[in-house]
């Protein structure tokens, strides 16, 4: 299958685009502004494509006319979009628009799986978690907004032009190559303290908060899945099966660390404005349609992400 990619320069695209290419699909695998190395994605058939840019993708896709896509590219990171709301509103529903656009004119065909968030359902009673696809949309940030309407866009494309788009609120992933959540922070400033000795601090925030954490692989696999499986026009939780405080994530970094004695301080800079309380999805929708569950747990994220950064400079540790 021919598959076009957005948002290969991230950790959750990088893996896929591989884990397609593994599988003998023809891909291309676009980014822009990457915040993976590009020098680890050397073997990926990648292409530079501004999605604000409507040539840019309208180019790209024409080119190539694709099959199916994956549209991930976006800014992604909550704390951001409170620093620059019109880049990130920007980035999310002015791109998603351009490449919706660019498909109904080339590839109307193309089979669409949108990448969405849990950010979408904002702070949810906790009567209502595990959160269901039933429950209102109330977003308390920037990039919550904008995945609302990214949302939005697939499902009207569906709708009026009769596109196979299948919009996936995603919750929260990582892995290796994942940098700016508190999974993968708690494990490079933990390999950073392994090697600095003189030192014992690790800096946190809210350690209260409470989310769910599923594989990047895990992640990939059920996108894929919906692909093939999942019905157009309908939405999907993805995501992990159990909530952890960020303390418990903390505690089961630093017991797979070679270094003990560490101990959390917090740091005034990572409290968010407003952080949703828990962050949980029921995913029985997901595992009725395509069987999916997760297989990978979370200590066998963390040890694979330690081995991952631990490979890595000093300089690619500071965080």
């Amino acid at each position: 299958m021919r598959i076009w990619i957005s948002g290969c320069g991230g950790m959750m695209g990088s893996h896929l685009c591989e884990m397609l290419q593994g599988q003998g699909h023809e891909v291309v695998a676009t980014y822009y502004k990457p915040t993976v190395d590009l020098i680890e994605l050397a073997g990926l058939p990648l292409q530079e494509v501004d999605i604000r840019d409507w040539c840019s993708v309208y180019d790209s896709l024409n080119a190539f006319l694709p099959e199916a896509v994956f549209h991930l590219a976006a800014q992604s990171y909550p704390t951001v979009s409170w620093q620059r709301p019109v880049e990130t509103l920007e980035t999310n529903i002015i791109g998603t628009t351009n490449i919706f656009e660019a498909i109904r004119r080339i590839a109307p065909k193309a089979q669409v799986v949108v990448a969405g968030s849990s950010a979408e359902y904002g702070a949810v009673h906790p009567d209502k978690i595990p959160v269901t696809e039933e429950c209102p949309l109330l977003p308390m940030h920037p990039y919550g907004v904008s995945k609302v309407a990214t949302e939005l866009l697939a499902r009207q494309y569906h709708a009026n032009y009769g596109i196979s788009a299948i919009p996936v609120r995603i919750f929260n992933c990582t892995g290796t190559r994942k940098v700016g959540d508190a999974p993968s922070d708690f494990v490079r400033r933990t390999v950073w303290l392994e090697r600095h000795p003189n030192e014992n601090g690790i800096r946190v925030g809210n350690m209260e908060t409470r989310r769910t954490i599923v594989d990047v692989r895990d992640l990939n696999r059920g996108l894929l899945l919906l692909l093939e499986q999942g019905v157009a026009g309908e939405v999907y939780n993805l995501g992990g099966s159990t909530a952890f405080t960020m303390k418990e994530i903390l505690d089961r970094v630093l017991a797979c660390s070679t270094r003990r004695g560490i101990v959390p301080r917090t740091d005034p800079k990572l409290i968010r404005p407003t952080d949703e309380p828990v962050i949980w999805g029921d995913t029985t929708k997901l595992s009725r349609a395509t069987g999916w569950q997760p297989r990978i747990s979370l200590d066998g994220t963390i040890e694979n992400m330690l081995e991952y950064w631990r490979g890595k400079s000093d300089a690619a540790l500071v965080a």
